[in-house]
């Protein structure tokens, strides 16, 4: 949270995020490190995290089946990245126009 309150937009890291599963395959995200800290650290055959970039990345390739293959919980985190970049983008369309939430009369 550090990080965010030293003024980095989430919406810039949420996007490059996005930008991320957009532009990387699966395949690729395959063949780099295992980064599981559950894994990794208790030694256990898979966490219920596991597959969830793979699983992101198939989602915003398009292919559905892959990701519902590599973890199902890309059902909820795939709406909720893009939710959550579209929620930072219109507030920031809204500061910049400086629309106000509130109704005008």
């Amino acid at each position: 949270m550090a990080l965010f309150a030293r003024g980095v937009p989430r919406l810039l890291a949420v996007g490059i995020v996005l930008a991320g599963f957009c532009v990387l395959p699966p395949e690729v995200l395959s063949r780099g490190p295992d980064v599981c800290l559950w894994r990794n650290l208790l030694h256990i055959a898979a966490c219920p995290a596991c597959g969830s970039m793979r699983a992101l990345a198939a989602f915003f390739h398009g292919r559905y089946g892959d990701a519902l293959a590599y973890n199902r919980n890309v059902l909820v985190t795939a709406p909720v990245l893009v939710a959550l970049a579209a929620k930072d983008a219109f507030s920031v369309i809204k500061k910049m126009t400086g629309v106000s939430g509130e109704g005008q009369e």
